[in-house]
């Protein structure tokens, strides 16, 4: 029997467990459509990354190996892979893990997202290069079964996890730390400043998170990739950019407040848009329609 004491457990011994876990669960009741994997481009980092976000169901594996056809790697080599999903079904994170060692990947949890149970304790902690960067939380909670109605802990779960965490340098004492302290309907959630410190070799830094001018970039990854235009993203990432970006705000909506022709305005706003902002492709063109759309608005009269 696989062993949370034996750090050694060949990868075969692990899976053949995992087998026996298809109907298990590290999340609380409730079905979806799987996790949804898109490719985004980072700007600032010049790199195509992998955003998963959703439960995690059967079938995600193949999603993802689809999807990472069309990634970017790092100066490591590794591919990208932020995370923002509440976990889900044990095999299918286990099967999302080998598709991860075929591309070989960077996991990390950024601004605003959150990585819990089979995300955290499997996907997560599989990656080559791991980190929670800005605000990413991680959960943690005990690993559990359907019985009827109820959900029950299940030991032979936690062991499995635990040896597949330990083979990848995950401290035996950071995976199966809140086990105990939190079951089926609780969850333990951690930052970077205890995920990356307290819970020893969880995290695994890499290139990304530790060059300069790269982390922020990083963090931002997510909250970046839901914005519908390129130009919206180039801004997001940039901070001169972004700093840009609410100085223009602020000056329009300090004119719209004492403008006698509102319609008007909001149309030059809109115009400027499309036919300035819109069309650039790069952070030089975009400082450039900025400052001259910011100029422009103060000379603006009411």
């Amino acid at each position: 029997m696989c062993s949370a004491r034996h750090p050694t457990a060949t990868v075969a011994r692990v899976r053949c467990l995992v087998a026996w876990f298809v109907w298990a669960l590290l999340m609380l009741p409730g079905m979806s459509a799987g996790m949804d994997f898109k490719i985004y481009y980072q700007p600032e980092l010049k790199l195509n990354m992998i955003i998963g976000k959703g439960r995690i169901q059967s079938g995600d594996a193949d999603k993802f190996l689809a999807v990472a056809k069309l990634a970017g790697r790092d100066a490591e080599g590794l591919v990208p892979f932020v995370l923002d999903s509440p976990g889900g079904n044990v095999e299918a994170a286990f099967r999302i893990v080998d598709a991860m060692d075929q591309v070989r990947v960077y996991t990390t949890v950024p601004d605003n997202a959150k990585c819990a149970s089979a995300c955290a304790s499997i996907v997560f902690a599989s990656g080559e290069r791991r980190s929670v960067v800005g605000t990413g939380m991680l959960g943690f909670h005990s690993c559990y079964r359907r019985d009827g109605k109820t959900y029950t802990e299940d030991s032979l779960c936690n062991e499995i996890i635990a040896a597949n965490a330990m083979r990848r340098g995950v401290s035996h004492a950071a995976i199966n730390r809140f086990v105990k302290e939190y079951g089926a309907s609780e969850m333990a959630w951690v930052g970077r400043n205890i995920a990356c410190t307290t819970l020893r070799g969880l995290c695994r830094p890499g290139l990304l998170e530790t060059q300069s001018g790269t982390k922020d970039a990083l963090a931002q990854s997510l909250d970046c990739s839901g914005l519908l235009s390129v130009q919206a993203q180039i801004v997001c990432t940039d901070p001169e950019l972004a700093r840009l970006d609410k100085t223009m705000a602020e000056v329009f909506n300090q004119k719209l407040k004492t403008s006698a022709n509102k319609t008007k305005l909001r149309a030059d706003q809109r115009a400027w848009l499309r036919n300035s902002r819109n069309v650039c492709e790069d952070k030089a063109c975009l400082l450039r329609s900025y400052q001259l759309r910011v100029a422009e608005l103060k000379r603006t009269q009411p």
